[in-house]
């Protein structure tokens, strides 16, 4: 008789592909955060490294880290997400706040975040993840922030007004992100809004 010894086991899977949908600023925003970003970095002496340009987002909801692609959640989060822009007049976002999110002890996200310019990213968020929910994919919660992060940095700067880097959302994205990898994201499908 065999006896199976404690080490034959697989190891978990690595988890080497984050999904998400997110809100991508276009050309002209992404160089106002860019100008932006360059000035805060210098006022508060941070020493982080700019997100890149194709990187920067707002995230809206996420659908998971996976070890290798989850085509039939793609698929699924994909008609829940088609389904939702069909219905979805485009919005503006705006962003007028500048401020360290304070959940960690080192290499915090110093991010733009908004008021009364981000409501429409909330309602696009709830709307988004009830349909998700809708189609059997849970996870995202309740309390949402709009945010796109600048850079990371240990330096903790207080919420501050900055000059309001705004856009016309008229479509929003899957992204698929290579976890640990200095890689670009890719874009696996765009969910576009009716023009008016």
């Amino acid at each position: 008789m065999s006896q199976q010894s404690l080490f034959d086991f697989e190891p978990p899977a690595r988890l080497t592909d984050r999904l998400f949908f997110a809100l991508a600023p276009d050309a002209v925003a992404s160089a106002a955060i860019g100008a932006l970003t360059a000035e805060l970095k210098a006022r508060h002496g941070m020493q982080g490294r700019p997100i890149a340009d194709a990187k920067l987002h707002c995230t809206l909801c996420n659908l998971g880290d996976f070890a290798g692609m989850p085509d039939a959640l793609i698929a699924r989060a994909s008609a829940a997400a088609s389904s939702l822009a069909a219905v979805t007049p485009p919005f503006v976002v705006s962003f007028d706040t500048a401020q360290t999110f304070v959940n960690r002890a080192r290499n915090r996200p110093f991010v733009l975040t908004g008021g009364d310019g981000v409501v429409g990213a909330t309602a696009l968020y709830r709307n988004l993840a009830g349909a998700l929910l809708k189609a059997g994919i849970a996870g995202n919660p309740h309390s949402y922030t709009p945010h796109v992060t600048l850079l990371y940095d240990d330096v903790t700067a207080p919420p501050q007004p900055v000059a309001p880097v705004a856009w016309t959302v008229r479509e929003f994205v899957l992204l698929h992100s290579h976890i640990g990898q200095a890689r670009p994201y890719n874009v696996l499908a765009r969910f576009r809004m009716p023009s008016a």
